[in-house]
């Protein structure tokens, strides 16, 4: 395809732990995803499932018996999933849920016992905690008390506030026992949408009807269509809001088209996905292209979008654009 333009307390360098597979429960689609979007982010440390001090034991099930870190897997008495990455890299919420609680008044970098949050309420009883946050003053709370969240919404900053030795995001779900919160381990239960845990919203290119240059009729509209597979943990939706699929232009995003033909639904939106696609499967996008430039050559670049979510990755999507001819109408 010729235009595809492939292009917590310890930090260390990080391993994938989405390579390994633990034991566990496996959950139905749309339930947990990971709570940001750069699919390149891995674990440095997981949750340690033993209390006891001296004895780990690791999501896949493996006992350690000493107190030294376990580099992708665990260290001693640990809550949560450590996941290094820059200062203020954007957080997102890992299921739909209600702002419970938040914590902005630390500095981004600012060292100590305690340090900036999001916690978020969701329906199945379950919370979770994203911890070592950037400051409220740098931007890094980007949600109030009592906010409604959709699942992969942006809800913080990451950042390096409390007991962090190095900026990344701790990551905690959390349950009732009692009149307490306790940690529950989402890798060893397999909360997440597919397993291993992905990003909400990532896609790749599969195919089109016309992979070449898009040829029409100056004032006449042809119509294309283009398939993308859902590399993402959240389903694509044609109607729910926020967080409708849908195919915008791009660089720069939302400009109004050219090419926009009587179906699109605005100058920039050129359509949305046709079906509901779950994570794996193919959804596609059809819609006209309208001969409106004088007769030339052009290129149009889109993107998808989770639509009042967050744009997708158009790197990683292959940097999809359609190159146009416009052709003067033929006369018999």
């Amino acid at each position: 395809m010729s235009r595809l333009l492939r292009l917590c307390p310890k930090l260390v360098l990080a391993i994938g732990a989405t390579l390994v597979i633990g034991a566990g429960p496996a959950r139905a689609v749309d339930d947990y995803t990971l709570p940001f979007y750069d699919p390149d982010v891995s674990l440095s440390y997981g949750v340690d499932r033993d209390p006891r001090i001296g004895i780990q034991l690791d999501y896949t099930g493996k006992t350690w018996y000493d107190d030294d870190p376990h580099l992708g897997r665990v260290y001693d008495n640990h809550t949560g999933l450590d996941y290094p990455m820059p200062l203020f890299s954007l957080v997102a919420a890992s299921k739909e849920g209600v702002v419970a609680a938040t914590e902005g008044g630390f500095g981004t970098q600012q060292f100590g016992d305690f340090g900036n949050f999001v916690r978020v309420r969701h329906d199945d009883g379950r919370q979770t905690l994203y911890y070592h946050l950037a400051s409220r003053a740098d931007g890094g709370i980007l949600v109030g008390f009592n906010d409604d969240v959709a699942a992969g919404q942006k809800v913080a900053l990451s950042g390096c506030s409390g007991r962090c030795f190095g900026a990344h995001l701790h990551f905690e779900v959390l349950v009732a026992q009692g009149n307490d919160l306790v940690t529950s381990d989402p890798l060893f239960r397999r909360l997440w949408t597919t397993w291993p845990g992905r990003v909400p919203f990532l896609a790749a290119y599969v195919r089109e009807n016309d992979p070449d240059t898009v040829v029409v009729v100056w004032g006449r509209t042809v119509t294309h269509w283009v398939e993308f597979r859902n590399k993402g943990g959240r389903s694509w939706r044609p109607g729910i809001w926020p967080g409708r699929a849908v195919l915008g232009t791009w660089d720069p995003a939302t400009h109004a088209s050219s090419f926009a033909a009587s179906d699109w639904p605005s100058d920039w939106l050129a359509t949305r996905v046709d079906a509901t696609t779950s994570p794996d499967e193919v959804g596609r996008f059809a819609f006209g292209i309208r001969g409106g430039p004088q007769p030339g050559t052009y290129r149009e670049t889109f993107n998808l979008l989770a639509q009042g979510l967050k744009w997708f990755d158009h790197a990683a999507l292959g940097g999809f654009y359609l190159p146009i001819m416009v052709i003067a109408n033929k006369t018999p």
